[in-house]
Parts: C-alpha cells; structure tokens; sequence
C-alpha cells in the first residue's frame, strides 16, 4: 500500500487587529504613565525693569565671594584657582563667616562646559544646605528637612540664598574662528 502525503499547509494567522489591539495598549501605557518632570536650579531671576538705566549698587568686597568660570573650565576664586571638590567647604566657611550679609557673584563663560558649571552650582547648594543644617542643628536640635515651614523661614531669613550670577560675552576671536558671522 502506497500512502500518498499529502501536502499540509499551515494555516494563516488573521492580523486584521493586531494593529487595532497594538494602538489600543499604546494609548493605555500613555495614560496611565507619569510623566518625570526635569528638575532645575532653583532661581529667581530679577523681573524686567521698564526702564533701562542700569542701577548701581555698592557691594562690600569683604563679604562678597568672586567665583568665576573661565572658558577652558577652570574655576577661579577670588582670582585663584580652586577645585570644585573643595568649592563646598569654601563656601561654607564663607557663608557661616558673613551670616545673611554674604554674596556670591558668579561669572560664567558662555564657553564653559555645562557639567563644570552644574558642579559648581551643585557645591554652592549642598554647602547651602550643610550651613542650614548646622544654625537648624544649633537653633532647634533638629535637621533642616524635619523643621517646620515656620522654622525653615526663620533660617532661611538667617542664611538667605544669595548668588548672583553674571555671563561673559563671548569673545570676538572666539566667534570668529568657529565661523559665525560678524
């Protein structure tokens, strides 16, 4: 007895909703997800002044901290060259030296690399942070972040964030030999 084969084919698989069942769990993932909102620096920027004459306003220099940064990403303070690991601790005896009558002025180079000026930035908070910690730690026996928001304003009246930044212009020479117009 000869058995034939016979030739099976396999059937096909029916994709007309796989399509509508693909946009239907996109839409459900896109709803019911949370969006991570990026967190920046916080900063109040000065509003617009209507007029435009500049103001001038006297600055003591013994309570003033000089803290710039240079285009090839070298931090200077007070006109001295200074790593940003010890920038924390600079700044914190300087903030807990001069109490609410400190300033530090930072100058930036619009040249300068974003992460040298994020670490800078991330120094002056956390030495920020260390100094309210320390007057919270003194004043109430309790840590910055467990304080009441009456008792963080009585801090931050006493340790007020005050920098003031500034931006360098862009050198001509500069412009020029990375081919911008003039």
């Amino acid at each position: 007895m000869i058995f034939k084969h016979r030739h099976r084919e396999v059937p096909g698989l029916n994709t007309t909703s796989t399509a509508d069942i693909s946009f239907m769990l996109l839409i459900f993932f896109l709803v019911t997800t949370s969006m991570d909102t990026d967190k920046g620096l916080n900063r109040q920027l000065p509003a617009e002044s209507k007029n435009k004459n500049i103001e001038t306003s006297m600055v003591d220099k013994q309570t003033t901290m000089m803290l710039k940064l240079t285009s090839n990403n070298q931090i200077l303070m007070d006109e001295k060259p200074v790593d940003v690991s010890h920038l924390r601790q600079y700044a914190v005896s300087f903030i807990e030296k001069h109490g609410a009558k400190h300033l530090i002025s930072l100058e930036s180079d619009r040249e300068a690399d974003y992460n040298t000026y994020f670490k800078m930035q991330n120094a002056l908070v956390s030495a920020y942070h260390e100094v309210r910690n320390r007057v919270s730690a003194r004043l109430y026996h309790k840590a910055y972040d467990q304080l009441n928001q009456e008792q963080k304003n009585a801090i931050n009246d006493k340790i007020p964030n005050r920098i003031a930044e500034s931006y360098a212009n862009a050198s001509v020479d500069s412009v020029a030999t990375k081919g911008g117009n003039l």
